[in-house]
């Protein structure tokens, strides 16, 4: 009977001191929600900073060592994907993104449970002991730094999120005494969601190239040239390119250049017949088209008809290009 007396007493301390153990530290966080505002899907590369609270108390009457880990998946509108994280829109359109640890965008804040990144975010904490009926406790705070991927000219305009709600992330507590044991517990005790956001807006941008007529003696006979305007927008986005009458001309239908007083005409078309004069009123002389996020190419047909050869020099004339979208 002694025997068995002896080895009942071990099994009843030794599970005495684990059950005391795993109940002397809990610990709550809250993540706030990261908004990246307006991104221009043409130079997308957009960043933004969350703050992860967290307070863990200690009811033991001695003090407590633990390391807690806050693990983040893909969230609701991941896919599965954690390299990168996803946002999508209404219409299941993608917007690229990722969350780190540092703000040198390095080490990717990752999760213990899922995805590629073992790497959740992990602090060691010594909990102060219990004292007067009030548990002891330890607070602090993190910053996790958000990035929407650059290159990503094709997203379509719109509102995206990706909701990391329930079991999206994971607080886990490895409790020890002595020292904190430096590895995350595989338990997760609680929750920590948030939200990432983000608006893709519509947008263009327009380049354009010098339009040559080269060298000219008497303008008997027409003299043509060509340039090209570049125009990029957000994938979706309608878009109209109009040329105004520039710095001389009285209309668009008599653009002058220009050699101090002397004047010499030319015109400026939208088709390589040089039969539709481009001007700039929407939806009657202006060319249309609508962006996929790549530079979409358009070329100006320029002609200088048969005229009075005026004095010689260098003449010229600055045309504005708008894009409407």
């Amino acid at each position: 009977m002694k025997p068995s007396l002896r080895i009942l007493l071990v099994l009843l301390l030794s599970a005495g001191g684990t059950q005391a153990l795993a109940q002397n530290v809990a610990c709550s966080a809250t993540m706030s929600n990261v908004a990246f505002g307006t991104v221009n899907p043409l130079s997308s590369l957009t960043t933004a900073n969350a703050t992860l609270n967290y307070t863990c108390t200690n009811s033991a009457t001695s003090t407590r060592y633990a390391t807690v880990c806050f693990s983040i998946g893909d969230g609701a509108q991941g896919s599965g994907q954690t390299n990168p994280r996803e946002m999508q829109d209404g219409a299941a359109d993608v917007l690229q993104f990722q969350l780190y640890q540092n703000a040198s965008y390095s080490t990717v804040w990752g999760s213990s449970f899922f995805g590629v990144f073992n790497t959740p975010y992990m602090v060691n904490l010594t909990i102060p002991r219990r004292t007067g009926g009030t548990n002891g406790s330890v607070s602090g705070s993190a910053t996790m730094y958000g990035r929407v991927n650059a290159g990503q000219a094709g997203a379509i305009p719109g509102s995206y999120q990706d909701s990391f709600a329930g079991g999206h992330t994971a607080l886990t507590i490895n409790e020890a005494i002595g020292s904190p044991p430096g590895s995350c517990d595989t338990t997760i005790d609680s929750n920590f969601g948030f939200t990432v956001t983000a608006t893709v807006a519509k947008q263009c941008s327009v380049t354009a190239t010098t339009l040559d007529f080269g060298t000219v003696g008497l303008l008997l006979a027409n003299t043509l040239g060509t340039s090209t305007i570049g125009v990029q927008c957000s994938s979706g986005s309608a878009w109209n390119v109009g040329l105004d009458k520039g710095s001389n001309g009285a209309s668009i239908t008599t653009r002058k250049m220009a050699s101090g007083a002397n004047l010499v005409g030319y015109q400026l078309y939208s088709n390589a017949a040089r039969t539709t004069v481009w001007g700039d009123t929407v939806g009657s002389n202006t060319v249309a088209g609508t962006g996929n996020g790549s530079v979409q190419n358009l070329t100006v047909y320029g002609s200088v008809p048969a005229q009075t050869t005026p004095a010689a020099g260098t003449y010229n004339d600055t045309i504005t290009v708008t894009v409407t979208y």
